[in-house]
């Protein structure tokens, strides 16, 4: 899978593939208009949104599809509006307004991923959440500065938080908290949701071959390359964002990927993803846990618990799910370099690379 500096495959793997300084993050990047590169024989289509940048890869070769990708990205604005938890107006800000003591009828879409959501907190045994709202606040992420509470303020806040407490009703399409002060937050799925409802307009615009990724962090492939069987990309060192660790060959694949920031890793610093159910930092073997599944949203939600979970439940996780496949990187300990573990992942779709 390797090949001289110049070929295709160097311009078609995002450089920073595995980036992300932390699972929830606060504030918006502000609307922007859609903007356009061409590199090569690719066109790079992206705008600003959910606090990241959502960028669409596509060949030369299907340029007259250009408008079936901006009408892509065009509905991740949309999906924003109605998943942020930083406006008032938005459908998940009304449902934490209102849902405890009773019903809110919600979305179809939106109420499918509530649903989702509650699968992987069953499947993950708590270790996804997005009934975390108030542990969000308590740590300053919902809207930084970050911050450290006190032990009072994190059992509180853990009172407050929890999918148990998070009632569906299929049959009415609707939600509703069993206990008050529950609120809800997609942080750590939304962008995967969103790249799998964009990718949808996409595909009905007739364009079938794409990479799209939001934030280098979450990525769908669709179709492939004109060079490969697929699109290839790379998992990179969250200590060194240049060094390339594995590379990946996907095709109708998505990849999300989890790592704690570079100054917990290397300065000892506290990690800013929270743990849902001790309310506090996570604790965790792992630097980073790339997923590879069908769903982008899926992915993204359990690259997050697998970072909460460690490295032994998160295989036994992909032991149980053979769907699911998965890189990881240990964290350096005991004088021992970065280690690289992967399981689920055919050999010809994989390159460990160090």
């Amino acid at each position: 899978m390797s090949g001289p500096s110049n070929s295709r495959r160097n311009f078609l793997k995002p450089r920073t593939l595995g980036k992300m300084l932390t699972t929830f993050t606060g504030g918006e990047w502000p609307q922007g208009e859609i903007t356009r590169e061409e590199e090569g024989w690719l066109y790079r289509l992206s705008r600003e949104a959910m606090a990241t940048r959502f960028q669409v890869l596509f060949e030369v070769l299907d340029a007259d599809l250009t408008s079936a990708a901006e009408k892509g990205l065009d509905i991740i604005d949309d999906l924003e509006s109605q998943l942020t938890v930083y406006r008032e107006g938005s459908e998940v800000s009304r449902i934490n307004r209102e849902a405890f003591g009773q019903e809110v009828m919600v979305e179809k879409g939106l109420f499918e991923l509530l649903q989702m959501s509650r699968t992987l907190w069953e499947e993950t045994g708590g270790c996804f959440d997005i009934a975390v709202h108030q542990l969000l606040k308590a740590w300053g992420i919902f809207k930084p500065p970050w911050r450290q509470p006190s032990r009072d303020e994190v059992q509180e806040a853990l009172l407050k938080s929890g999918m148990d407490a998070v009632l569906l009703d299929a049959g009415k399409q609707a939600v509703r908290f069993s206990r008050e002060g529950i609120g809800i937050n997609f942080g750590a799925i939304g962008k995967g949701y969103a790249l799998e409802k964009a990718a949808e307009r996409l595909l009905a615009g007739g364009l079938e071959h794409f990479l799209f990724h939001g934030g280098n962090s979450s990525l769908l492939a669709r179709g492939a390359s004109t060079w490969e069987n697929g699109w290839l990309t790379a998992v990179v060192d969250p200590m060194d964002w240049s060094r390339e660790m594995v590379h990946l060959l996907l095709r109708n694949r998505a990849l999300s990927t989890s790592a704690l920031s570079r100054e917990c890793l290397t300065k000892g610093e506290t990690a800013h993803i929270i743990d849902p159910r001790s309310g506090y930092p996570v604790q965790t073997d792992l630097a980073s846990a790339s997923v590879v599944c069908r769903s982008a949203t899926v992915a993204e939600g359990l690259s997050t618990a697998f970072l909460v979970m460690g490295l032994d439940m998160a295989l036994e996780y992909c032991q149980k799910h053979p769907e699911v496949g998965a890189v990881f990187l240990r964290r350096p300990h005991q004088g021992r370099p970065l280690e690289i573990i992967h399981t689920g992942i055919p050999s010809s779709s994989l390159e460990v690379l160090v």
